[in-house]
């Protein structure tokens, strides 16, 4: 009886271990639409912090207020965050004529972001957070603290929406097409 006793708890614990495999994998590998964002979530807070660059200055967040944010938070250790950086930077390539600016906010210190960095660049501001950065991302509507997060803000200051998870440039510019034909063209 204890052989069988202990074979069952094997079974439920590789059942257990497969599920939440395959939880954590679709969750990471796969965005998903954030929940309608609520009052709490604003970018009063995101337009009031400063990070700092890969050149160690410090950057306002106010300076881009006004245009079409895809603010997106990431982390050098984050297999999903580093798969989705390329089309990050060819959305960012396509359309920052138009007023659409990426930012990748790392959760890292800047010298993390700054080695990650030098071997993996991309064309859009990358700009370190360091421990205040999941405080700000759920500011934002991050209320699950995970990264990618991805926030669209529209020109109005306003969350337009928001994606946990792996971001792709079709899922973003599904949003942002719309807006884009409803903003007047700004020089980058």
């Amino acid at each position: 009886m204890t052989k069988r006793l202990d074979r069952k708890h094997f079974v439920y614990l590789a059942l257990g271990l497969m599920a939440a495999g395959l939880l954590i994998q679709n969750f990471a590998t796969k965005p998903s639409l954030a929940p309608p964002v609520t009052v709490y979530a604003s970018t009063n807070t995101f337009f009031q912090s400063s990070f700092t660059d890969l050149e160690q200055a410090q950057q306002a967040a106010s300076q881009w207020q006004g245009k079409l944010l895809v603010v997106n938070f990431w982390a050098t250790w984050c297999a999903p965050c580093r798969e989705e950086m390329p089309e990050l930077s060819e959305l960012h390539a396509q359309y920052q004529a138009q007023g659409v600016e990426v930012l990748g906010i790392s959760l890292d210190n800047t010298e993390k972001m700054r080695g990650f960095a030098a071997n993996t660049p991309v064309n859009y501001p990358l700009l370190a957070a360091d421990s205040e950065g999941m405080a700000i991302s759920a500011s934002l509507g991050n209320d699950k603290g995970v990264v990618p997060y991805t926030v669209i803000i529209g020109t109005d200051g306003k969350i337009v929406k928001s994606y946990f998870g792996r971001i792709s440039k079709a899922l973003l510019e599904e949003t942002l097409q719309p807006l884009l034909s409803k903003t007047p063209t700004s020089p980058g």
